[in-house]
């Protein structure tokens, strides 16, 4: 039954009177239905139920006009008789029913529009979009555009994002899965200007994108491929997780609108699309849930837009299956978004910082990329859309006590990231080229370097001989994966450098690479870097195609240039490789690094410098193992540094003594290690095998070089097979350097005597007689015969000197 037209006009009198009253008028619109409302019906949004009394007539109070849903508003409810107020409801939602009735809700109060986004930066500069901003993985890339409920500014912002993705950053459009509305290019129009809040849906081929006015007016051309339901964005994620590897990217932005507590929901939400508008809830557990579905993957970036968005980031960091991830919110847990005409504000600052311009053409007011290497990260996109933000933070309202939180609205981004300050490293786009060396078997080129240790890269192979065909036998597939590889240096003739150089670029490129020398230590500083190269010639590194590992030398390194080394004994030495490419030089370590902070940045955030402080030892079972390295300092300056001893993957019945020097140790604090003799220069610890031992806060002298030595005795009955330990050093918790062995446990044919330099045939009688302190490991006899070794006059008397 139509409301009586006297009855309307004085509710509508009273109901302006009112918000005057509250001084509210000029920030809050009202609507009222022209039907009259039957006892017995309800009005319901999400978990609200409201029951109808008598004949109503219903005014619809919208105390937030601009923000998306949810938000605070009233429904006040009138003796449709007399026009008598008799009840008010607090609510954050438009009631359902009454959204979808057929019937006019008709604006009768209404001082304030959607906001005209396009009108907030006419005088802006245009800066031209950035095409080739790196991405931090390097491999596939994905993404997952998700709108519920969506009007026509959230579908805009989708389509605005999808031909950015595609036309700035080369995504494949089949690794784009959309998730719009009803799994079209459908939207609900809420048509303020016509004075009608009813929301009827629409499809976008009745207009153009994001409306027929220039300088628009092109058609749409985001592919839709699921509905804005949790199991369209099931879909989604069950499409990509069939195709995800571990070095790829999943970005994904969440749009409409959403809600939280005290909103009459149970928790933090976006709304899925229904057709009736029953504002179903899409919870955060219920969307990590999905997302856990995902394998592990390199990088994930999130950006949502909908209402109390923030109240996601915790639950995403915390939960993700992602080793990196950056998730950037347009408001706080407790706060509303703003929406616009065609586009929502925050979402449109964001996708307009990577873009370069509006989807007008307006430009930006001030500068993305703010420290100039030509890319933008995920945290400048923050940044700039942060600093450009619209936002009044009125409070609308406190949630009900014990919580008593304050609910404002207006758009207050925020972000979070993991690891912490990563968002920074963090891109959507490929660059034109990048040359890199991998820092261990992890490491796909990302920087900076989070995952597996430093100072053990695959990429530097060591070998006595020059290699036929270094390109068959070190790129092949398993070779690729493997990084054991190569010899241990040879002293007294030439051996052989070889570096495995990939481009993650989208361009052919290549460039030279030097490389340098130094003892084995867990802190090997700059100044005692020897270059192997020729600094003024270093060795040329032929184009290289995208994603193509190509091997480059030998760098020779010249016997007269091998520290000597006493007949039977192997040295072990740290290896630096640098590469320089185009617009990508690595740092000159002699000039740029100054500080040990400078240090820790240059061996964390290049990709084209690496380390190799890594050797493979083969021992007998029933033998004693030495392991000899530096603890270093940095020059002119005293530091507080930690030794981490890392046995974590040597069964528990080896044994680990540590020799160091009594001036650092004494006062160091330790963890799995017990002092068990000492004397007037030294100390030794015993140490436990299948942990992590420490000895924290020793104190370094300026440009300290003190020699530590670990001792490993193998049992009898141990097993077959490599094993791996590690001696850190780490300032300030930050990892400075890294030694790491792998000792070969096996039945070597030949067995030396380093006390009477012998080698006899392993299962020779007088091997047997070896101590397990003198025993050494030789799968080929010239080896030991090159080292010095006289054949045993028993076993090996062909090579037995005296006998000749």
């Amino acid at each position: 039954m139509k409301l009586d037209e006297n009855v309307k006009s004085q509710i509508e009198k009273d109901a302006i009177k009112a918000i005057k009253k509250l001084k509210i008028d000029k920030t809050t619109n009202l609507h009222i239905h022209d039907e009259i409302l039957a006892a017995g019906e309800k009005l319901k949004a999400a978990s609200l139920e409201v029951s109808i009394e008598r004949k109503t007539a219903f005014v619809f109070v919208d105390l937030a006009p601009t923000c998306n849903w949810a938000h605070p508003c009233e429904y006040h409810l009138y003796d449709a008789t007399n026009g008598t107020l008799y009840k008010k409801v607090h609510a954050s939602l438009p009631p359902s029913n009454l959204l979808h009735d057929k019937k006019i809700m008709t604006s009768f109060h209404m001082p304030v529009k959607m906001i005209a986004t396009q009108k907030r930066h006419i005088s802006w500069k245009c800066i031209s979009p950035i095409t080739n901003a790196m991405s931090t993985a390097p491999g596939e890339r994905y993404a997952i555009l998700f709108a519920g409920l969506a009007q026509n500014r959230h579908t805009n912002d989708l389509e605005f994002l999808y031909r950015t993705l595609i036309d700035d950053y080369g995504y494949n459009p089949a690794n784009i899965h959309v998730c719009n509305h009803d799994g079209t290019l459908n939207y609900f129009l809420n048509n303020a200007t016509t004075g009608q809040i009813t929301t009827t849906p629409i499809g976008t081929n009745l207009g153009n994108w994001p409306d027929n006015n220039e300088p628009y007016n092109t058609p749409y051309r985001m592919v839709v491929n699921h509905p804005g339901t949790r199991a369209g964005f099931q879909a989604a994620l069950n499409a990509i997780s069939n195709q995800i590897q571990p070095e790829d990217f999943l970005f994904i932005h969440t749009n409409n609108h959403g809600g939280g507590p005290c909103d009459g929901v149970n928790d933090y939400c976006m709304f899925e699309y229904d057709a009736n508008v029953s504002w179903n809830p899409y919870y955060v557990n219920d969307f990590i849930t999905d997302l856990g579905t995902l394998p592990q993957f390199e990088v994930l970036l999130v950006m949502m837009e909908q209402c109390r968005s923030g109240g996601f980031i915790n639950t995403v960091i915390n939960n993700s299956p992602a080793k990196w991830t950056h998730i950037t919110t347009a408001v706080t847990e407790n706060d509303y978004s703003l929406g616009g005409d065609l586009f929502d504000p925050f979402a449109e600052d964001w996708i307009a910082g990577i873009h370069g311009q509006y989807p007008n053409g307006n430009g930006l007011n001030q500068t993305v990329d703010t420290n100039s290497d030509g890319r933008i990260s995920a945290t400048e996109a923050f940044h700039y859309a942060d600093a450009v933000h619209t936002y009044n933070g009125f409070v609308e309202r406190f949630c009900p006590p014990p919580n008593g939180t304050p609910l404002r609205d207006g758009d207050t981004p925020t972000s979070s990231d993991s690891p912490s300050g990563y968002g920074a490293y963090i891109f959507l786009g490929f660059p034109a080229h990048d040359l890199f060396l991998r820092d261990n078997l992890e490491d796909h080129g990302r920087e900076p370097l989070i995952s597996g240790s430093i100072s053990c890269s695959p990429d530097i192979i060591i070998f006595q001989n020059e290699l036929l065909d270094p390109e068959a036998e070190l790129c092949n597939p398993a070779a690729q994966q493997s990084d054991t590889l190569g010899e241990p240096v040879e002293s007294g003739q030439d051996n052989f450098i070889y570096l495995r150089v990939q481009n993650r670029g989208t361009q052919p490129t290549g460039g030279t690479a030097r490389v340098f020398w130094t003892d084995s230590s867990s802190f090997p500083t700059p100044l005692l870097w020897k270059e192997i190269t020729d600094p003024v010639n270093p060795i040329t590194i032929p184009d290289i195609n995208p994603q193509e590992m190509k091997v480059v030398g030998p760098v020779v390194w010249k016997n007269q240039d091998i520290p000597h080394v006493a007949p039977g004994q192997i040295a072990h030495y740290c290896f630096i490789g640098l590469i320089n490419s185009g617009n990508d030089p690595a740092p000159d370590p002699k000039t740029t690094i100054h500080t040990y902070d400078e240090y820790y940045n240059f061996i964390c955030l290049c990709n084209n410098a690496t380390w190799k402080n890594f050797d493979v030892t083969n021992i007998f079972k029933d033998s004693i193992t030495n392991m000899s390295f530096a603890i270093q300092g940095w020059p002119k300056t005293t530091l507080s540094a930690d030794l981490m001893i890392d046995l974590s993957q040597l069964p528990h019945d080896i044994q680990v003594t540590l020799r160091i020097l009594k001036r650092l140790s004494s006062s160091a604090s330790l963890e799995n290690a017990q002092l068990i003799q000492e004397s007037a220069t030294h100390q030794k610890y015993q140490l436990v095998a299948g942990k992590q031992a420490f000895l924290r806060k020793m104190n370094l002298k300026a440009s300290d070089k003190c020699q530590a030595t670990l001792e490993i005795i193998a049992p009898q009955q141990i097993a077959d097979g490599n094993y791996r330990l590690s001696i850190a050093e780490l300032i300030d918790g930050k990892e400075m350097g890294r030694v790491t062995r792998m000792l070969a446990v096996g039945q070597y044919p030949y067995m030396g005597n380093q006390r009477t330099h012998e080698v006899h045939v392993a299962n020779c009688d007088w091997a047997a007689k070896i101590s397990k302190r003198n025993k050494r490991a030789y799968q080929e006899l010239e080896q030991a015969l090159k080292h010095g070794y006289n054949g045993c006059l028993f076993c090996l008397p062909e090579y037995n000197k005296e006998k000749i």
